[in-house]
């Protein structure tokens, strides 16, 4: 069912509210929870996937996303974490348009550090053309492989990649940055490895 362009751009406000901290972030930190068929899902990506951390996202009363951090080797430092292989998995609780997650991280990286107009331009393109629509209970999963990129799941399936290394690394800084807009959210993907 469509939405209405207010209801979208509401949506798009609660999405990314808790990446600007207005959402509440509740802890999620349970391994012994693991789904098999998410583990299962990354072992062609990580090999042996091992869950480092997750939080879920509301705002005003609305639950938003469920965030999850993975990794192939433990532990992971998180002033390194480009080192190795990750995935960053964002299981939605909500309808949003993939052009409106395209969008906003671009707007996010450029808030950690300014984009050229022209990347930017060119980075959104890239994005826009990966991301699809999410629905309640879907999942965008980002695959970051050390000196080659990034790769994209749509709940089980395959949708793209970034050849782009730096495109590829400042997309996955809008969570795990010292400068992420975020926090509270890195502190919990990183599950309480960082200093107080």
């Amino acid at each position: 069912m469509p939405i209405s362009k207010k209801r979208r751009q509401t949506l798009s406000v609660a999405l990314w509210g808790g990446l600007l901290g207005f959402g509440q972030l509740a802890a999620q930190n349970k391994t012994q929870d693991l789904d098999p068929a998410r583990v299962k899902r990354l072992q062609p990506y990580l090999t042996t996937p091992a869950l480092i951390g997750q939080g879920k996202y509301s705002y005003w009363g609305f639950d938003v996303y469920n965030a999850s951090l993975w990794a192939a080797e433990m532990p992971i430092a998180p002033d390194q974490w480009a080192n190795q292989r990750i995935a960053l998995e964002l299981q939605y609780l909500r309808e949003f348009t993939g052009a409106d997650i395209a969008k906003q991280s671009i707007d996010e990286m450029h808030a950690q550090s300014a984009l050229p107009k022209n990347k930017a331009a060119v980075w959104l393109k890239t994005l826009d053309g990966i991301f699809p629509n999410v629905g309640k209970g879907q999942s965008l999963t980002g695959i970051y492989i050390p000196n080659t990129g990034a790769q994209f799941l749509f709940n089980n399936t395959s949708i793209g990649e970034i050849k782009d290394l730096e495109l590829a690394r400042r997309f996955f800084d809008i969570w795990l940055s010292p400068q992420t807009s975020a926090p509270d959210l890195r502190k919990l993907l990183f599950a309480g490895r960082l200093p107080s």
